[in-house]
């Protein structure tokens, strides 16, 4: 919400009639003396204003005045001007709001302006909620029989979570933008997916058993040489059998590293009363420290994935800073449209965390380089 501005016709007015000590910027003030006739005119004076939208009329009592011939008054103008909400706050006592109960109450009354701005703040964001557009859903081709698959290779195992490898494969084949990235069995392996991909490349651990990565020092990044490859892959394996974290163990991940400044985050959980929530925002190590997150509830329009991106602090970002490219920004809320095409289509992937969302140095685009998916009970 914002202040209005009055009109100079609307203060020309208002000077017409009031004492020279009574301001009649906005907001009014109308002194403390002011008579009911002056509250009446104010009030008709502002509301016929086109700048401005709601009224919030702020009462102390005065000796000569009843607080119940002010509110009167105020219901009466709200009366004639039934598309401008008009709220009342009144500093009195306890037995005017008692006193409403006996009245055909049309304005509402509070006692302190906090409530009375929190009112028309909510007003408003009602007005808001009404007025924008209906928004579509948009449906992509995507390989549900890929999905499927990779859903059942879990169910077969009695897995709840997915792998590195089935989760970025469970977004690919909802379209979601991946990195580019392959898996390795063996160290010769390692060396021709990194050769084909071109270094520097990330190498991660994928496990049946262990889902968080980075806690067991299953990921390495900055990986620029097929030396330093062989060097960090021979570390990774030993190191993973020492804590016999190897038993379950897929292989590892040849990524290629993506150039990114910005991390984003995106994903969806399952809301016990209102179920798969899609969730948007800054990413990395600041998405526990900031918050900086939206939900929406699935499946999501087009307009509701616009809104998502455009309302976390994070979006000055994505619009493009210290020569940073733009994010396309149509392509992050595609991404959020896929993933609710997702759990729409599969209501069993319970959690599903992209982090990070790179927003790529070169062109802005949205790559997905992580993934975690969490399946409920069939």
């Amino acid at each position: 919400m914002q202040m209005a501005k009055l009109s100079e016709e609307t203060k020309e007015t208002l000077r017409s009639f009031l004492p020279s000590a009574a301001s009649v910027k906005n907001p009014v003030d109308m002194i403390a003396s002011a008579p009911l006739e002056h509250y009446r005119r104010t009030l008709e004076t502002v509301i016929a204003d086109d700048g401005v939208d709601m009224i919030l009329t702020i009462y102390l009592p005065f000796l000569g005045l009843k607080d119940t011939d002010v509110a009167d008054a105020i219901m009466d103008i709200r009366a004639k001007h039934p598309e401008k909400p008009i709220v009342g706050v009144f500093m009195t006592t306890q037995e005017f709001f008692s006193s409403l109960a006996d009245k055909n109450v049309t304005v509402p009354f509070y006692m302190y302006s906090e409530e009375g701005i929190a009112a028309l703040d909510r007003l408003n964001r009602q007005r808001k909620w009404v007025e924008k557009p209906e928004g579509r859903i948009e449906r992509f081709a995507v390989d549900q029989e890929k999905a499927k698959a990779i859903i059942a290779g879990a169910d077969a195992e009695s897995r709840d979570t997915l792998t590195t490898k089935e989760s970025i494969a469970l977004l690919d084949a909802y379209g979601v933008r991946v990195c580019r990235s392959a898996l390795a069995k063996t160290e010769d392996e390692a060396v021709a997916i990194a050769n084909s991909i071109g270094y520097p490349i990330v190498m991660k651990m994928t496990s049946k058993t262990t889902s968080h990565k980075t806690d067991v020092g299953g990921v390495r990044v900055g990986i620029a040489s097929e030396e330093a490859l062989r060097r960090e892959y021979r570390d990774l394996i030993a190191k993973l059998t020492e804590r016999g974290l190897d038993k379950g163990l897929e292989g590892v991940l040849i990524q290629e590293m993506v150039k990114s400044s910005r991390e984003m985050v995106c994903g969806l959980a399952t809301d016990p009363q209102y179920g798969p929530m899609i969730m948007f925002g800054l990413g990395g190590v600041f998405v526990e420290v900031l918050k900086d997150i939206s939900f929406r509830i699935a499946p999501l329009t087009d307009q509701d994935a616009s809104e998502m991106v455009r309302s976390v602090k994070a979006w000055k970002l994505l619009e493009g800073v210290r020569g940073l490219p733009r994010a396309q920004t149509d392509k992050i809320e595609e991404t959020l449209l896929r993933l609710s095409q997702l759990v729409t289509d599969f209501p069993r992937v319970s959690e599903l965390d992209i982090n990070p969302l790179m927003i790529s140095d070169k062109d802005g685009e949205a790559i997905a380089v992580d993934a975690r998916v969490k399946l409920a009970k069939a």
